[in-house]
């Protein structure tokens, strides 16, 4: 368990230290943990009072003090901080008090002191698409052989990650952190805290090009993950995205650049330099993945993998994994061994099967690059089947939203997609990209998913395979659920 002692704290904040005469006697002070919210505020731990748009953790103080809390870490010009801080010069019992500038900056300069303190190795994970499923992949290859403490769903962000960290304990091995970003600059901030020995960087894609504009400049922000980064440290790549390729090409750095590539053929001669995973024999089924990873690290070697979660984005995820394994040092026959034990979370390509009817739920998120890996799988699934796809639009494109679009389109067309259902202002655009390749594909728009929802279990029959992909901001939850009504109604 972490324990957090004055001194320390305020070394790490550079903040103003003020206690009390009897706790400055009491040399061996410390607090349990760092809490900022006190619903699970635990007697003994400091409190730190952040500041967000809707929030203020200031006028939660009252409530730390009386769950016990030994340190109020707060804004030096709060109301807050000058009453108690008056109470203190006129003798009351207070708790400890660290005044700050910012409760922000000091929350995330404790979670990088704690972090130097650790012997776990950080392995950053960051990306435009495939984070989370990432993170789950590595952590159930790497926890075959070591003590392992990874992000909670969603904890990725500016508050998230200085969390993950400070929840970590000194028996932990290795720590698993995402590291997500809405704006210009938030990546490098989380890396200076995290200071990874491993990063993975799964994509450059299109998510948040309405608020960071090219996509030249979400490289940038990806690939600050190695701002923070030890000298020896090796970044994973994926071997597929160009703009990566191209800035691994012009990087120059003591950090290494490993390649992930599901196939072999697409790793070029001119990556001679860069060591290389990939995969062969590939095969998506409903009852699951499977692939021969190699690398160049180990030319002999092969190792036939199998995953028992059905999607060609696993892969990628999956070879992730191994390569973490292989620069761990771990055992690789142990590591392959895996990813049996990965599960995805949420609706992320979920499989139900039920009277000869398939049902591939993507309806978590949306973005181009995960709606081109869920029309994959479709296809990879349904072989001789009838295919239905029912999709949103995507959004925060920004400049890029006609064309990408238009090139799912394009992919739907080629994929041979007998129904397709939309719903979305944006997915205009999709339909003009089908009918420039396939204008015989029937088309179904719609301006609800509840209409797609009722309108889709009319047509549907065994023997059908039907994707639903889509973000949870056009619900198109309702349309799996709706669906899976109808499967179990009929059996």
């Amino acid at each position: 368990m972490a324990r957090f002692i004055p001194a320390q704290l305020q070394t790490w904040t550079e903040g103003l230290l003020l206690q009390t005469p009897e706790a400055q006697q009491h040399s061996e002070r410390f607090y349990r943990g760092i809490s900022t919210d006190t619903r699970t505020l635990r007697s003994g731990e400091a409190f730190l009072a952040l500041v967000g748009d809707s929030f203020d953790g200031h006028n939660f103080v009252e409530q730390a003090i009386a769950k016990g809390s030994k340190m109020l870490i707060l804004n030096e010009k709060s109301e807050q901080a000058m009453q108690l801080y008056y109470d203190l010069r006129h003798g009351k019992d207070v708790p400890d008090l660290l005044l700050v500038q910012d409760t922000l900056g000091a929350y995330q300069k404790i979670a990088e002191g704690y972090r130097s303190t650790l012997l776990a190795q950080v392995i950053g994970i960051t990306g435009s698409v495939g984070k989370t499923t990432t993170r789950r992949m590595v952590g159930a290859i790497i926890g075959t052989q070591m003590k392992l403490h990874q992000t909670s769903e969603n904890e990725n962000n500016q508050i998230g990650l200085p969390l993950t960290l400070l929840e970590a304990d000194d028996e932990d091995e290795v720590i698993l952190a995402e590291m997500g970003m809405d704006r210009r600059g938030e990546i490098k901030t989380l890396s200076d805290v995290a200071h990874p020995d491993i990063a993975i960087i799964t994509s450059v894609g299109y998510s948040h090009s309405e608020y960071l504009g090219s996509r030249q400049n979400i490289l940038e922000e990806k690939t600050d993950i190695i701002s923070g980064m030890k000298s020896n440290g090796i970044v994973l790549i994926n071997g597929q995205d160009t703009h990566l390729n191209a800035w691994a090409m012009n990087f120059k750095g003591s950090t290494s650049v490993w390649r992930i590539c599901n196939e072999y053929e697409e790793i070029g001669t001119d990556f001679d330099d860069f060591p290389v995973f990939w995969a062969e024999e590939l095969k998506v089924e409903t009852t699951g993945t499977s692939f021969i990873a190699k690398t160049t690290l180990d030319p002999e070697v092969a190792w036939p993998v199998k995953i028992k979660t059905p999607g060609k984005y696993l892969i990628r995820a999956a070879l992730f994994g191994l390569a973490t394994a292989y620069a761990l040092g771990l055992d690789m026959d142990l590591a392959v061994k895996g990813c049996l034990r990965f599960s995805n979370t949420g609706n992320r390509q979920r499989i139900v099967q039920q009277n000869d009817l398939i049902l591939i739920d993507d309806s978590y998120n949306s973005s181009p690059e995960s709606n081109m890996a869920a029309l994959d799988t479709l296809s990879m699934i349904a072989g001789d089947r009838r295919k239905i796809a029912c999709m949103s639009a995507m959004r925060e494109l920004g400049q890029y939203a006609e064309d990408l679009h238009t090139n799912i389109g394009y992919k739907i067309a080629d994929l041979g997609i007998d129904i397709l259902f939309l719903v979305g202002e944006e997915t205009k655009w999709v339909e003009i990209g089908v009918q420039q390749i396939k204008p015989d594909l029937t088309i179904k728009t719609f301006a609800s998913s509840d209409e797609i929802a009722e309108e889709i279990v009319k047509i549907i029959e065994p023997g059908d395979c039907i994707l639903v992909k889509g973000s949870r901001s056009y619900q198109m939850e309702k349309i799996a659920q709706r669906i899976e009504e109808w499967q179990f109604k009929i059996s």
